[in-house]
């Protein structure tokens, strides 16, 4: 069932894209990186310029994974207020747009892999179309020794070398006639080389990485993770756990269930991919992991979006003081 304020296709942020630079005008910057497959991996900066850079803090938002659509409805909802002044519902913004854009430079990456969410049958997963076990097989593939279970989970895979599904599943990316990886545990995605040259021009100081997660047989709805433990020096622990703290309390505030931060549980070779990816990048910037419900008949779409763009709006408000 379409949700018009619910946008997370590709084609719908070009279109939003559009509207956004016509009324934006030099508020908006846009950078890009073009996928393997030919699609646009967009940076979307916006901030009061005239103002000068040293004296605002630099935010970067994004997602990397084409089965958590709300992830981009989320994003898409906060950029229509910061330029328009409301909701994608219609409802006027509560956040104060001159001086967010005065004290910050924000960076969105709505769409991390276009040709995955391009490839999704769905708009959006709220339990009412396939059970859980069908959903894993959409995200990775179907395995081929194993009808109906979920194949492996690849930083990068070549398939002259394994046994890979037909189709791959929508959480990889082709980055050439033969490898795939998944976006945020390889540097060889589109989403890891826009991130660095963008955070080449903007050096940003905090990390939004939005997800979405089912959480099986659980009432929870919405948590943060922070980074794996002892990843992040003290000073930099203590700024992502207020953080943390201050997302969670707006979120059960709004009547979402929740749980405490707590420290990403990835071990072995996950918790590998995520240290020689990003452990340079929790030495040096507060950076903290959004997980929304998904796929869960108690979480619609609506509330889905909202609640990741509530954790952005708070990331502002926080910002700015």
């Amino acid at each position: 069932m379409e949700n018009r304020a619910f946008l997370s296709r590709p084609h719908q942020l070009e279109q939003k894209l559009a509207q956004w630079k016509e009324q934006a005008g030099d508020r908006l910057r846009l950078d890009y990186e073009m996928s393997y497959s030919g699609h646009k991996v967009y940076g979307i900066t916006l901030s009061d310029w005239s103002v000068p850079q040293s004296d605002k803090v630099a935010v970067y938002a994004a997602q990397p994974h084409a089965h958590e659509p709300a992830t981009t409805a989320g994003m898409i909802d906060v950029i229509e207020q910061l330029v328009f002044g409301r909701h994608t519902t219609g409802s006027a913004t509560s956040l104060d747009v001159e001086k967010v854009l005065a004290k910050t430079i924000v960076t969105f990456n709505p769409i991390g892999n276009p040709l995955g969410s391009d490839r999704s049958r769905y708009d959006y997963y709220d339990g009412s179309q396939i059970p859980n076990e069908r959903f894993w097989c959409i995200m990775f593939g179907e395995d081929p020794d194993r009808p109906g279970k979920q194949w492996h989970r690849y930083d990068v895979f070549d398939t002259r070398e394994v046994k890979a599904p037909d189709p791959i599943g929508i959480v990889y990316e082709p980055v050439d006639d033969f490898r795939h990886v998944e976006p945020n545990r390889s540097q060889l995605s589109s989403y890891s080389r826009l991130f660095r040259r963008m955070d080449a021009q903007y050096r940003y100081l905090y990390w939004l990485d939005l997800h979405q997660t089912e959480f099986v047989n659980s009432p929870t709805q919405c948590c943060i993770l922070l980074p794996l433990k002892d990843a992040a020096p003290q000073s930099l622990h203590e700024g992502n756990v207020a953080w943390a703290e201050e997302i969670t309390q707006a979120w059960q505030e709004a009547g979402y269930t929740t749980i405490s931060p707590k420290h990403t549980s990835y071990t072995g070779v996950q918790a590998e991919y995520f240290r020689q990816n990003w452990g340079k990048v929790h030495q040096r910037m507060n950076r903290i992991t959004t997980e929304v419900k998904n796929n869960g008949a108690d979480f619609p779409a609506d509330k889905q979006m909202a609640a990741e763009a509530l954790a952005i709006e708070t990331t502002l408000r926080r910002l700015i003081g």
